[in-house]
């Protein structure tokens, strides 16, 4: 750089703002913190470097035109804050205008420009800027603001030919564009760089065909782990999806299946290609799967864990034998004949580390009694109580490292929530601009404490207004979940902590006052534990020989309120549960929907508290859960903001009042669900 760009560049650095063009010249070196690619052409690369008050981008795009990056609401144009520069092909002048968009137009330049110019080159193929801006701008009419926490939807562009010179709106239509979710102030997956000692284990579907008449299939198999000759602790994973199939393989479970004489019960199922989860073929015996060790969605990379904690692997040495692997396929253009085979490639060592560690699943249990009415935003909350953590978490506690968070195409935000006695202690994570297409696990900055008799809450910000009926909790892409995944140390015996809406709940904010009993099937047969030996041996030969062949078909969990019929009142009577549920005319009454609204969130649930090697294996049964209500606590209050207090509908969220009436009334809000309505989470 020759002493006049130097100059100008330091200029540039001490007028800030004021000064966004500068001449063309080669960028001061600077090491830049993070980099991805964001188009599969590898013709955009963006770079940035995240500092305590704001953060520096650097574009390297192969076109001579302008340039284009920006952060959006929900990956569209509409309501996102652009950054459009580049350097003017005739007087080699570096250009940079802070922009905000109303729609799929040209995006007006801002009355506040709040990107500060940094330097700029261009040769013969490509386009480098590099500019800063801070984090919060304080400008909520015209800019977002850029979250160390939550999710950052990035949508780039760029266009052939530069603007007309003087015109600002004068922009070509873009040559590509495209969107990416990141986290902007984490890093990247970076691969170790192993030993010896650290070794590899593969667990992969056995060439699945993905049915054409279903838009979901999850499908599941058995492993058992490689023979090893002392213990072992799992590291770390990454998931193993061919490019191909990336638009079908929406996320990977693996569990542990805990049950004593495991052998007796598993060993028959290793060589059997799987079957499909939750159906007609799926043995009893799989339903003692149920702690998950590896939980891994789409845009994930994998995860490896910190140097003192380890999956410890063989019943022997307080881990588990065998192993469940459940793969959520989508398939929602029901394409014909894709196959797959992906999986996950897990990273062991036998050098111990020197804590054994644990998942811990809370959230809303995954069952039909999450409702989410049609056409409005709502909120779904998952409790797990004081009472099941006293039982199970030492007195010393347990250590967080890690945590996941995981609900469906519905989801917006999400909140994971930790009390302690009648105080909220700070959250352990939050999204408040959740993508379903870009869930990664998250290593806490600093790990976090748990004791016995702390409780969670897993809220879930949900947006509906684009659905005409109902949606269902359940394990389909158009069903929902809600759930938050704890990876801990040590180990203790917990798997789950779940709850929802009682039946009661749900009927009585509904306006039924009774129903007819339900008939009961016939009683299972099997031991002590549910399980019909000679039956599973049986199917297990089966499967293997292809006598019997697992025919995947559609699982809808909301079915089962077909068996519930109302007997009074009489408006409902001999309706099930439902025809009234999916009646387009239940959710035209504005108070039953807010009454409905406040009573999943308030009223009774059932929590299941689920331990490893637990007979119930699983049990959804309203039976065998445990009714709480919503945690009385005093909320934890929102730091303090920088910028003006500004509550706007479309804009920042920002703390509003609540009713006292509600349990837990909470000060620090998440996410305007309810619109202008006081918001009660």
């Amino acid at each position: 750089m020759d002493g006049l760009n130097i100059l100008t560049f330091l200029l540039t650095i001490a007028v800030g703002i004021k000064c966004q063009n500068m001449t063309s010249g080669p960028l001061p070196p600077m090491q830049m913190a993070h980099r991805v690619t964001l188009d599969q052409g590898g013709k955009y690369v963006l770079k940035w470097t995240p500092g305590k008050d704001e953060i520096i981008f650097e574009v390297h795009v192969a076109t001579t035109g302008y340039v284009g990056l920006g952060f959006s609401p929900n990956g569209g144009m509409k309501g996102s804050d652009i950054i459009i520069g580049g350097v003017d092909d005739t007087t080699k002048e570096v250009y940079l205008k802070d922009r905000s968009a109303s729609g799929n137009v040209v995006p007006k330049v801002d009355d506040t420009q709040n990107v500060k110019l940094l330097a700029g080159q261009q040769n013969e193929t490509h386009t480098i800027l590099r500019f800063s801006r801070p984090w919060d701008t304080c400008d909520s009419k015209e800019d977002m603001e850029l979250s160390k926490e939550d999710t950052t939807r990035i949508i780039w562009a760029y266009g052939a030919a530069d603007p007309a010179k003087g015109d600002p709106m004068a922009i070509s239509y873009h040559t590509q564009r495209g969107t990416k979710s990141l986290f902007l102030n984490e890093p990247r997956l970076q691969m170790p760089n192993f030993g010896s000692d650290v070794q590899t284990w593969d667990l992969r579907s056995p060439n699945v065909t993905l049915p054409n008449d279903l838009k979901t299939l999850y499908w599941c198999k058995l492993f058992k782990m490689p023979p090893l000759p002392r213990k072992t602790h799992v590291i770390g994973y990454i998931p193993l999806v061919a490019s191909d199939n990336i638009q079908h393989v929406h996320h990977i479970l693996i569990y542990e299946c805990s049950i004593p004489e495991s052998e007796k019960y598993f060993e028959k199922w290793v060589g059997v290609n799987g079957t499909q989860c939750f159906g007609a073929n799926m043995p009893p015996s799989w339903k003692y799967c149920t702690s998950p060790i590896i939980a891994w969605a789409i845009g994930g990379e994998g995860n490896f864990m910190p140097d003192h904690v380890g999956f410890p692997l063989g019943e022997e040495h307080g881990g588990a034998t065998y192993f469940m692997m459940e793969v959520h396929y989508d398939n929602p253009n029901l394409r014909r004949g894709v196959v797959d085979n992906s999986g996950i490639r897990i990273f062991h060592t036998e050098k111990l580390r020197p804590n054994d560690a644990g998942i811990l699943m809370v959230g809303h249990d995954v069952s039909p009694m999450q409702i989410i009415p049609p056409g409005r935003e709502w909120m779904s909350i998952g409790i797990c109580s004081s009472n099941c953590t006293k039982e199970s978490i030492p007195w010393n506690g347990v250590k967080v490292f890690a945590s996941f968070l995981h609900a469906h195409l519905l989801g917006r935000n999400m909140t994971l929530r930790h009390i302690r006695g009648r105080k909220e202690l700070p959250v352990i994570q939050r999204d408040l601009n959740y993508d379903f297409n870009f869930q990664e696990t998250r290593n806490l900055k600093k790990e976090l404490t748990l004791y016995p008799g702390d409780a969670f809450i897993t809220e879930c910000g949900l947006d509906s207004r684009s659905r005409s009926v109902p949606t269902f909790g359940g394990f389909g892409t158009e069903e929902e979940m809600c759930l938050g995944f704890l990876y801990y140390y040590p180990r203790v015996n917990l798997a789950f902590c779940s709850s929802g809406p009682s039946r009661e709940t749900v009927l009585k904010a509904l306006g039924i006052s009774e129903v007819y009993p339900i008939k009961q099937g016939q009683a299972g047969t099997g031991d002590k534990y549910g399980i019909d030996e000679t039956a599973e041996t049986k199917l297990a030969q089966g499967l293997k020989s292809g006598n019997v062949t697992s025919n995947p078909v559609k699982l809808d969990l909301a079915q089962l309120f077909r068996f519930v019929v109302v007997k009074s009142p009489s408006k409902f009577q001999n309706q099930t549960l439902y025809d009234i549920l999916t009646s387009k005319d239940t959710w035209k009454d504005a108070a039953l929907v807010q009454k409905f609204q406040e009573a999943v969130i308030s009223g009774a649930h059932g929590e299941l508290c689920e331990r490893r090697n637990d007979t119930r294996g699983g049990s959804l049964d309203e039976a065998e859960k445990v009714i709480l209500t919503y945690p009385n606590f005093q909320p934890l209050l929102a730091p303090k903001d920088k910028c003006k207090v500004v509550n706007e509908v479309g804009g920042a969220f920002k703390p509003l009042p609540c009713p006292s009436r509600l349990p837990g009334c909470n000060q620090y809000r998440t996410s305007n669900i309810l619109g202008n309505r006081p918001l009660f989470f």
